[in-house]
């Protein structure tokens, strides 16, 4: 009885350590990694993963942003729908054995050494499914020890709480971005414009070239506010792109630090040459914020599109599909 006492506010201690450091996150990122390495620590368990419904790709994008990699967290699930939420949770939260071919999706990879016992908690707010917090332990009854079980919604609750903050967060930050390129063009323009050149791409343009930036900038100073610097890099970045472009030519703010530009009539050698003249105008730029030198760099992805009168794909097809060539091609050029 006595070590059970021990042991119990010895896991108390370390939740309300928990919380108070919760509380003191902003970003997305911030929070998926502290939850997922310290929650194991909090009620001593062996397994933890996140799952998030990102239906609309919200939360990819926000990760985005800030170059984090979700593909590379196994421990984090990016839920195209909410329709699996909504399936194991009609009873409410599951709490009971590992059965593999029901939780496996809230536990990847697992084949090796899944847990024995788990307990999968709806995120729940204001009747919205954020996703779910999946614990797991090898022990098989874990989830019957009576502090943990009182304990859990509470700081469940929390952390449901911190993930819809940090979209909220995520909403004002962009609004912001978007105020500060208020002369850039955004995605929904350059599909427009991209359909537009396609309707009379016959007539008058031979192709349609697409390039996908991604700026990498270094500052001398850690302590500096991200929030206004990503604003000073994309302000100064946008403002250098428009020089080294022709009039006709869309330059467009894509997502994240990425932009876009649509180039027409252009040949594909001449396109290297384009995405070369602007990696080196990018790099010769310089630029100070709060006194600090600022340094900036690109990763170019592109990809060309020719017109051909059998084409059976709708030009709204087209459009979509290379923005998405172009990204792609951005992609595994940071992977080599």
């Amino acid at each position: 009885m006595l070590n059970k006492v021990e042991a119990d506010h010895a896991m108390l201690k370390k939740s309300r350590i928990f919380e108070v450091r919760l509380l003191e996150l902003t970003t997305l990122p911030e929070i998926i990694d502290f939850v997922l390495s310290e929650l194991k620590s909090v009620f001593n368990l062996d397994d933890v993963s996140l799952s998030l419904v990102d239906s609309s790709g919200d939360v990819s994008a926000y990760l985005n942003s800030y170059d984090y990699d979700a593909q590379q967290n196994p421990d984090l699930i990016l839920l195209e729908d909410k329709v699996i939420l909504v399936n194991e949770f009609s009873t409410g939260m599951y709490t009971g054995a590992y059965e593999a071919h029901k939780h496996e999706v809230f536990f990847p990879l697992r084949e090796e050494r899944p847990p024995a016992s788990i307990s999968i908690i709806p995120l729940n707010r204001r009747d919205q499914f954020l996703g779910a917090l999946n614990l797991g332990s090898y022990r098989t009854d874990c989830f019957f020890n009576s502090f943990i079980s009182e304990s859990l919604p509470q700081l469940v609750a929390l952390i449901t709480l911190a993930i819809e903050n940090s979209f909220q967060f995520e909403t004002l930050r962009q609004i912001q971005l978007s105020k500060s390129m208020e002369n850039v063009n955004n995605r929904q323009y350059l599909e427009k414009r991209l359909i537009e050149e396609l309707d009379r791409g016959r007539r008058s343009v031979n192709c349609v070239s697409c390039l996908v930036l991604d700026i990498v900038f270094t500052k001398a100073r850690k302590n500096t506010d991200a929030q206004k610097l990503e604003q000073f890099v994309l302000e100064s970045v946008s403002d250098l792109l428009k020089q080294q472009l022709r009039v006709n030519d869309v330059l467009s703010y894509y997502e994240g630090k990425k932009f876009a530009i649509l180039l027409m009539n252009v040949p594909d050698e001449f396109v290297v040459v384009i995405s070369q003249r602007i990696e080196k105008a990018l790099k010769a730029h310089k630029a100070t914020f709060s006194s600090q030198p600022v340094t900036f760099s690109a990763i170019i992805g592109h990809t060309s599109y020719r017109f051909k009168e059998d084409d059976s794909q709708s030009h709204q097809e087209i459009a979509l599909k290379l923005i998405d060539e172009a990204d792609t091609h951005l992609q595994s050029i940071q992977k080599d």
